[in-house]
Formats: C-alpha cells, sequence, structure tokens
C-alpha cells in the first residue's frame, strides 16, 4: 500500500506534502481517513517518507525527481498560501550578493492559509520568517518554477517597492539601493509608480528619493514629488530619526 500512495503523490508532482495531500491521496485509494496518522508513522518510520516538520513532509532523496529539495518549496507548504517576498525574492532575482540563511514570505490573512501567531520556524537549519497581511496588500505576484516546482514569488517591481517599506526584511537600506541599482533598468516604471501608490505615499517619496540618487526617470521624480506628504517622514523606516530633512521629497535623510 506505501508503494501505490507514494506514487500518487510522485504522479501529483508532490515533493513536499502536508496532512491535507495525504487525506486526499487515502481517499483516492479507498483508504479511511482515520488511517492516515497510522500509515504516516509507519511510512516515516520505514524511510518512505521524511518528517520536515509538524505535519509537513517529504518523499525521500532517492525518489524526488528533479533534483533535491528547495528551501522555498518547503516554505510554499509552510505557508500554505503566499509568495517568497522581501530578501529571498531580491536574491532570486539577483538584486543582491549575499548569501541568506532565512526564507521571507509574505502570507495574507485569509482562509487556508498559516494563520498561526508564530512568524518564525526553523526546518532542517533553514529559517522561515512569515509576514502576515491583510489580503488587501497582498498583490504583485507571480508564479516561478525552479527546477519543477511551482513557487508563488513578489514580481521584480513590488519586490523593489517592498524594500523600501521594509529594509529590515531586506538586509538594509543600502543594500535596498544596491537592489534598485541592479535591478531599475529591468523594471516598469509605470509599475513601480503604481505600485508605489498602492503601498504609501512616503513609499512614492522614497521611490522618488532613490530615481534621483541614481540619475534616472526625471519624469517620474516629478509625479512623485508633487504629491503632498504633510508630515515628514524617515528615509530609511527601519532607523532612528535622525539627519537632515530633505525638503523636497519631505524625508529625513537617516541612512
Amino acid at each position: 500500500m506505501s508503494t501505490e500512495f507514494l506514487k500518487l503523490l510522485a504522479q501529483a508532482g508532490l515533493r513536499v506534502f502536508d496532512k491535507e495531500d495525504l487525506i486526499k491521496s487515502a481517499i483516492s485509494l479507498d483508504l479511511k481517513e482515520s488511517y492516515v496518522p497510522r500509515m504516516t508513522s509507519l511510512m516515516v518510520k520505514k524511510g518512505d517518507m521524511v518528517s520536515l516538520y509538524k505535519g509537513i513532509y517529504a518523499l525521500p532523496t532517492e525518489l524526488l525527481a528533479g533534483g533535491p529539495l528547495h528551501s522555498f518549496e518547503i516554505a510554499m507548504k509552510l505557508a500554505k498560501k503566499g509568495a517568497i517576498s522581501h530578501r529571498s525574492a531580491m536574491s532570486y532575482y539577483e538584486l543582491t550578493d549575499q548569501v541568506f540563511s532565512k526564507v521571507y514570505l509574505t502570507v495574507p490573512k485569509e482562509e487556508g492559509a498559516n494563520l498561526s501567531k508564530i512568524k518564525d520556524y526553523e526546518i532542517k537549519g533553514t529559517r522561515y520568517h512569515l509576514l502576515r497581511v491583510s489580503p488587501q496588500k497582498y498583490w504583485g505576484v507571480k508564479a516561478v518554477f525552479i527546477g519543477e516546482a511551482k513557487i508563488w514569488m513578489t514580481n521584480l517591481e513590488k519586490t523593489l517597492i517592498d524594500g523600501l517599506s521594509r529594509p529590515d526584511l531586506c538586509g538594509g537600506f543600502r543594500e535596498v539601493i544596491f537592489a534598485y541599482e541592479r535591478g531599475i533598468s529591468k523594471v516598469s516604471v509605470g509599475v513601480m509608480l503604481n505600485y508605489a501608490k498602492r503601498t504609501s505615499l512616503v513609499a512614492c517619496k522614497r521611490l522618488g528619493w532613490v530615481f534621483e540618487q541614481l540619475g534616472v526617470q526625471e519624469d517620474a521624480q516629478e509625479q512623485l514629488m508633487e504629491l503632498s506628504m504633510p508630515y515628514c517622514q524617515r528615509l530609511d523606516a527601519s532607523g532612528d530619526r535622525h539627519g537632515k530633512v530633505i525638503p523636497k521629497w519631505n524625508l529625513l535623510e537617516n541612512i
């Protein structure tokens, strides 16, 4: 029976799976749902599947088609819904030279997602950080493939805009500027402007400041400069309130 079970999982393209996946496979084999915990325990003991975390399993290495498991695959199953984001997305788009041992995910607070209050997990030596947001703030994602695994990822524009709001999840503000230097020629400026406006007024001002520093997109700079922001905000959202005020952007240059 375990052989048939594993065959079903493999045919479904599942390399990482959870209890719900196991129940679906069991039902298709006319097994009772109540049998799943016992069968899972036996298969783990026999080495027919690997326990990664509470309720998350994987095929053994010798049965993995397409290469070893990627941390992003595990992240998708851990979050249940959501997308790889921030520093991890920057790494995927080759916007950083740094090597990271933590995977960042943005998860919408909606039914079916991992809505636990736990933000940080560790699985097989890799740390995972889940940033939970309202469904209205979950957008700008796309499907990418790492090997044969389908992964949801914030797109390039959203990744860069997220860096302006949460530089602390992207290696710091200077690392965000470096990411812009690498990625600015690959983005749609129209999409960037739309995303910045959708995010916040201060994100717009920070984007204008970055454009100015890089000496690009003068027309976009003008548009962003014309937006009225009543209060002076920090350039680096994760930094202290110090430094000089830049009147044209109404930002405190705290880097």
